[in-house]
């Protein structure tokens, strides 16, 4: 299984604004679950440089493509806003990784 992880963190004083642009990135690109399915929607945690939001969906199969295209597309609806960061990211599950290292993987 692939996973696109996106990872985005923002100063505090900009929560109202980050806000009200996700309702607006949900409504414009909304999650297509032909392509993907939320495992993680949103994991939000706060320190001292403000907010770190973290969300992971799980990709179909043959879907990457189409799947990632749509995140960024989502993802770029928020570079309007200065201080606002992001990066989208792909990884495999362990099963699929130790395949690529000529490894079996256990039933687990």
């Amino acid at each position: 299984m692939v996973y696109i992880i996106t990872i985005s963190t923002y100063p505090q004083h900009l929560s109202e604004e980050v806000g009200k642009t996700y309702i607006e990135a949900i409504r414009e690109v909304p999650i297509d679950r032909s392509l993907s399915k939320p495992v993680v929607p949103a994991a939000v945690q706060t320190g001292p440089e403000g907010f770190k939001v973290t969300s992971i969906s799980s990709v179909k199969e043959g879907k990457l493509k189409e799947a990632l295209d749509r995140e960024t597309k989502r993802m770029l609806i928020f570079a309007k806003i200065k201080g606002f960061r992001y990066s989208v990211e792909v990884a495999y599950d362990a099963i699929e990784a130790m395949e690529f290292m000529g490894m079996e993987a256990p039933d687990v």
